[in-house]
């Protein structure tokens, strides 16, 4: 039987791309709710202990682009610089320019287009789930990636094994390299992965050094 590996990435909410996806998403919402025809195309990018938000914007609504990231980087967690952010002192710089006229046109033709009509500028693919499950020694930011073994069967691609789990997790001094492992395994693999995936031949690689 021939069988191929996939492998599939994710990110906790304090992982640097996806705090950036939270405040460009935030952003989005507070236009929406005063201006259901904004345009908005915003882009975030982050450091150490600093945010900043650039892009092309076109609302009628009146947005303090500051307090917002302020706001969500609090509610994910980074509330003081041992964490890498603090929310309420870090610095934030905010780009924010109109759309221009050319994309404007192409897009939504300057709000002239019927809405079947309406394309847009950007395209993106993503896939995963949400999770609220966390262990108390957990900080915002980590990454997992799971490669799963699959065979071919008819075009229908069957998946028959998770062949490796790699969780990297920020977290406080005081836990164990064991205790992450065992946590991790408890709390997250086994809640989420169903056993029947799982072998004495699946790797796990939880907190490498």
């Amino acid at each position: 039987m021939e069988t191929f590996l996939f492998t599939s990435e994710s990110v906790n909410e304090g992982h640097p791309d996806k705090l950036c996806d939270q405040v460009s998403d935030a952003i989005l919402d507070a236009c929406l709710e005063q201006d259901p025809e904004s345009k908005v195309a915003c882009e975030t990018c982050t450091k150490t202990n600093m945010v900043m938000v650039f892009g092309e914007i076109t609302t009628k609504a009146k947005i303090d682009y500051e307090k917002i990231v302020r706001t969500t980087c609090k509610e994910i967690g980074f509330t003081s610089p041992d964490v890498g952010l603090d929310a309420d002192n870090c610095k934030v710089l905010v780009n924010i320019e109109q759309q221009s006229p050319d994309i404007a046109q192409g897009v939504h033709g300057h709000l002239s287009k019927k809405p079947e009509e309406i394309g847009a500028g950007d395209q993106g693919h993503m896939f995963g789930y949400a999770t609220d499950e966390t262990c108390s020694w957990l900080r915002p930011d980590g990454k997992t990636q799971v490669t799963v073994e699959y065979k071919n069967d008819n075009g229908a691609m069957v998946p028959i094994r998770v062949h490796t789990v790699l969780i990297s997790s920020q977290h406080d001094e005081t836990v164990t390299n064991d205790q992450i492992a065992k946590d991790l395994e408890e709390h997250v693999i086994k809640p989420v992965i169903p056993s029947k995936y799982l072998d004495e031949n699946t790797n796990f690689h939880l907190n490498p050094q």
